[in-house]
C-alpha cells in the first residue's frame, strides 16, 4: 500500500474501531487563531464529503461490532487502525464483552491540499462512547489511496489531558499542507517508531530528542519501567524491541513550522522465567490472554507479544530551540505466543 512516508527510512508494518473503549487519557485543541500560510489552492476535500465519510465510519463501524464481524473492518480502517481493531475485536469476543455503540460528533476539519492520490484529512471531534460524550477531542486520520477506493481510518487518538494541539499552518482558501519530507525537521517522522522506543526503554528523559510528556513519560516510560520490576520480583525477565515500523505515515504543517505526525510502531514483548521453579504468566481476563484464545489466563516458560503502537507527535524544526513531543498514544497487543 502506498503511503504517506519520509524517504530516509525504509518501513515496514486509540480511538481504534473497537479500541475506542480502550483508550485513556484527553486532550484540548488550541484556541489559538490557526495561521495562514501559503500555497492558495484549494482543499482536495470538501467539509460536507469529509463529514458524510464520518457518519458512514460511525454507522459501520457499529455494525460491525455488534456482530464482531471481523470482514467489514477492511472497508472502513485501513492499517494501522484495522490492525489494532482485528485485535481488540477477538479480544472482546473472547472475553464475551459487547462493545457499546460509539459516534463522532461535531467534527472539524484539517484538510491538506492533494492535487492527486493517495489522499488524506485529520478530524477532530467529540467521540460519544455507550450514550456518555468524550470531554475532549479525538483526532482520526482518514486516508484514500485511489478514486475507486472509499476514505478509510487510518489513526485515531485521544491526547492526554494536559496536552495542547495546534495551531496549523493554513492558506488562505483554509487548505493545510500536507509533509512527505523536510530535511529541517529535528527528525523525520518515520525515524520515531525506534527514536521513541529506544527514549523510555533505555530511560533517556531530559537526555535526547524529547521533551516530557505524559503519555512517553508516565505513561509508556514508567509503565514500562514498573512492569519490569513486578515481572523481575515473581522470577520473570520482560526485554521489549522494535519488531517493525509503519508504513502508514501522515504529517501536517503547524504554523511554527514543525508537523503534528501520525506513526506506529510494533514493539516485542519476551516474557522469560529466570529459571525451572518460576514460570511467566498472562493474568486471567487480560487481553494478552484473551488474545492468545485463553481468557482464564495461561502460564509458560515465556511467551512473545507483539504491541501495536501508534503516536501523535509534534516534531519541531531543528533551529527552533525545542524538542519533540508525543501528545498522545494508543497500545494494543496483536499477536501472543
Amino acid at each position: 500500500m502506498r503511503s504517506f512516508r519520509f524517504s530516509r527510512v525504509p518501513a515496514s508494518a486509540c480511538g481504534l474501531l473497537v479500541t475506542a473503549v480502550f483508550l485513556v487519557g484527553c486532550g484540548t485543541v488550541s484556541q489559538e487563531t490557526e495561521q495562514k500560510q501559503p500555497p492558495s489552492e484549494t482543499a482536495a476535500v470538501t467539509t460536507a464529503d469529509a463529514t458524510t465519510v464520518v457518519r458512514s465510519y460511525d454507522q459501520k463501524n457499529n455494525l460491525a461490532n455488534s456482530a464482531f464481524n471481523m470482514g467489514d473492518l477492511a472497508a472502513i480502517e485501513t492499517p494501522p487502525l484495522r490492525t489494532a481493531s482485528e485485535a481488540l475485536m477477538k479480544i472482546s469476543k473472547n472475553l464475551r464483552q459487547e462493545i457499546p455503540q460509539i459516534a463522532h460528533t461535531s467534527p472539524r476539519f484539517v484538510i491538506p491540499v492533494q492535487p492527486g492520490y493517495p489522499r488524506f484529512y485529520l478530524s477532530i471531534s467529540q467521540r460519544v462512547i455507550g450514550g456518555v460524550p468524550s470531554a475532549q477531542p479525538t483526532y482520526t486520520v482518514y486516508y484514500q489511496e485511489t478514486p475507486s477506493e472509499p476514505f478509510r481510518a487510518a489513526y485515531a487518538l485521544t491526547p492526554a489531558e494536559q496536552e495542547t494541539v495546534g495551531p496549523f499552518a493554513l492558506n488562505s482558501n483554509g487548505a493545510a499542507q500536507p509533509v512527505t519530507s523536510d530535511p529541517s525537521l529535528l527528525m523525520a517522522p518515520s525515524d520515531l517508531g525506534q527514536a521513541i522506543t529506544r527514549h523510555y526503554v533505555q530511560g533517556l528523559r531530559d537526555k535526547d530528542d524529547f521533551l516530557y510528556s505524559a503519555p512517553l513519560d508516565d505513561s509508556l516510560g514508567n509503565g514500562y519501567t514498573l512492569g519490569r520490576k513486578v515481572l523481575g520480583s515473581r522470577g520473570v525477565t520482560l526485554t521489549r524491541a522494535v519488531r517493525s515500523v509503519g508504513s502508514q505515515v501522515f504529517a501536517l504543517r503547524t504554523a511554527d513550522g514543525g508537523v503534528l505526525a501520525f506513526t506506529s510502531v510494533v514493539v516485542t514483548d519476551h516474557l522469560q522465567a529466570k529459571t525451572a521453579k518460576f514460570r511467566a504468566s498472562l493474568r486471567a481476563g487480560s487481553n494478552d490472554a484473551a488474545l492468545l484464545g485463553k481468557p482464564a489466563g495461561a502460564t509458560g516458560k515465556s511467551f512473545s507479544i507483539d504491541r501495536l503502537q501508534m503516536f501523535m507527535t509534534h516534531i519541531p524544526t531543528k533551529t527552533s530551540g525545542t524538542k519533540a513531543k508525543v501528545l498522545a498514544y494508543s497500545e494494543t497487543a496483536v499477536s501472543v505466543k
